[in-house]
């Protein structure tokens, strides 16, 4: 069961890192609504695991002889708690208990309220299949109800369940409808005239027809479908419909005085903004964040900006900066016993102190962010950690490889590289991320390599070449583009080496990084000597796993 990932977390949302699998438009997707049965996804929204497994469970409520209503009240109360402890296990069976109590007593928003906490369960335990399947019931008892919010909400929260399902079609539907329902509901109505009240800057005279809006109750939770669409949106790279989508939300909550709600969109908007290099605005928008957050007290929400400044100010080149905020953030994730929280701010640390060559602690940052992926069953994490890890050792490979030789360096740095690449390698198979693989295969291409297996090499870039042209990633295309480019100029195929740095720089865009630009322009410029194959001079400690992959594969 995997843990939670936060919709307000990615950059993008890339989950905890790399891009979603689809390219398409917003619009693209919304050819059907009927649900559907589909993979099972690995990340939820709001929220992560609040706090560490616990097999003590809360005594059972005193209400032997209360009414059936108020003993599944008792029981869904208590759910919610061991939820909130990640005890799946008993948080379900009380979920199931309480729903046939408010069966028996016939009381159908007891049962819808029950459903839609138990489709959350599902969610964080995977399987959103399960949790589709409880927003439908519930969908279906606040309509006969006649419970249009509940309805609403409902429909919001089956688009979340679609979404993770990968059912982006039937998302659309749902949150589109749901929005739709709100805009019925009258989130906002016109202020009645006040008598002999004048418009303001009218030449007519007369009473005012309409003034500024006021909130409705419904404002928040229009506001919440709208920032759920908006960030699907992110995910489907429509990115202006994502602007409208968070401004009109942010305006809603701003409108209905719920700080909570601004905030969210804010730190939501942010990691856009970001995703698009627009710097100044992600640090406008987490700053109002953070200050919302703090006057709220919301520990959790002011952790998960603080680790997205953090992000920020690492690209920004402000590391002393990013650890001070990566440092609060773990200090605020550990105290509410948010592990999915610490995990992520480890690894985005761990990331830090690579960069800085601090490789003991960010190797010690890895192993602790893996091992809390590990105990949420969260492979996302997982992948991402596995394969930042295996960068790093096979960093420390390579760096002693230069100095003294393949054969003389250390066969353990490369074989743990290489179980991690594994590892992670088949994680992101499993969870059908192209981006995710073709990052592993690259970097297993640049083992390959730097060992001289350059046909090992060239197969296993124009793997990740093959799945990056699905994705979409230009960066990371152009990138894969360079390094073939030098393997063929390294076995003297002069003719595709200046075809791939053709392609490379073509396909460049403004995050790819300028070491790749450089790497295509030498070897245009015809600065890279061949080299003769060098594989059957690899050093015996060498594990088979990088043939391996190749064979299986191939």
């Amino acid at each position: 069961m995997p843990m939670l990932r936060r919709a307000d977390a990615q950059p993008e949302p890339k989950g905890v890192d790399g891009d979603p699998p689809t390219q398409r438009s917003f619009d693209s997707v919304s050819e059907r609504c009927a649900p559907k049965s589909g993979s099972v996804a690995e990340a939820f929204g709001d929220g992560g695991m609040r706090g560490p497994r616990s097999s003590a469970v809360p005594p059972p409520p005193s209400l032997s002889g209360a009414a059936p209503e108020a003993r599944g009240h008792a029981l869904r109360e208590r759910a919610n708690l061991l939820l909130r402890r990640n005890d799946y296990a008993n948080a379900g069976r009380d979920y199931d208990e309480a729903l046939a109590l408010f069966q028996a007593a016939g009381d159908a928003l007891g049962q819808a309220q029950v459903l839609m906490d138990r489709g959350a369960l599902r969610l964080r335990e995977g399987v959103p299949v399960q949790a589709v399947r409880d927003y439908d019931e519930a969908l279906a008892l606040f309509q006969a109800a006649g419970d249009r919010a509940g309805e609403g909400d409902a429909l919001r929260a089956r688009g979340f369940a679609r979404a993770e399902e990968g059912d982006l079609g039937g998302a659309v539907c749902d949150y589109d409808a749901a929005i739709q329902l709100f805009l019925q509901l009258g989130d906002r109505e016109p202020l009645k005239p006040r008598a002999g009240s004048r418009a303001p800057s009218s030449d007519v005279d007369g009473p005012v027809a309409s003034e500024q809006p006021r909130a409705r109750p419904h404002g928040a939770a229009h506001g919440r479908a709208l920032k759920a669409r908006g960030d699907l949106r992110v995910r489907l790279r429509n990115l202006p419909g994502a602007a409208r989508d968070y401004s009109t939300a942010l305006a809603l909550f701003q409108g209905a005085g719920d700080r909570g709600g601004q905030a969210s969109v804010l730190k939501a908007r942010g990691d856009m903004r970001l995703g698009q290099d627009n710097v100044t605005g992600a640090a406008r928008d987490y700053d109002w964040a953070l200050t919302l957050y703090q006057a709220t007290e919301d520990h959790l929400g002011h952790a998960s900006v603080l680790k997205a400044r953090g992000d920020l100010r690492t690209r920004q080149g402000d590391l002393a900066g990013a650890e001070r905020d990566y440092d609060q953030a773990l200090e605020l994730f550990t105290t509410t016993r948010d592990l999915l929280g610490q995990a992520l701010v480890l690894k985005a640390r761990g990331d830090l102190r690579s960069q800085q060559e601090d490789l003991v602690d960010a190797v010690r940052d890895y192993d602790r962010a893996l091992a809390l992926f590990r105990s949420g069953f969260e492979r996302r994490g997982q992948a991402a950690t596995l394969k930042a890890r295996g960068d790093l050792r096979r960093a420390q490979f390579e760096l002693v490889a230069e100095l003294v030789g393949v054969a003389a360096a250390d066969a353990s740095d490369l074989e743990d590289a290489l179980t991690d690449y594994d590892q992670a390698l088949a994680l992101f198979e499993v969870l059908e991320d192209g981006a995710g693989q073709a990052g592993v295969l690259r970097a297993r291409g640049d083992l390959a390599r730097i060992q001289g297996d350059l046909a090992g090499a060239l197969s296993l870039y124009l793997s990740a070449k093959r799945l990056l042209e699905v994705s979409g990633n230009a960066a990371e295309l152009s990138a894969t583009l360079a390094e073939i480019a030098r393997t063929h100029a390294l076995a003297g195929r002069s003719v595709e080496a200046r075809a791939a740095a053709e392609q490379s720089l073509a396909r460049a865009d403004r995050a790819t990084a300028a070491v790749y630009r450089e790497l295509a322009e030498a070897v245009l410029a015809g600065r890279i000597a061949p080299r003769p194959e060098e594989g059957g001079r690899r050093d015996s400690r060498v594990p088979s796993s990088a043939r391996r992959h190749e064979r299986d594969r191939f």
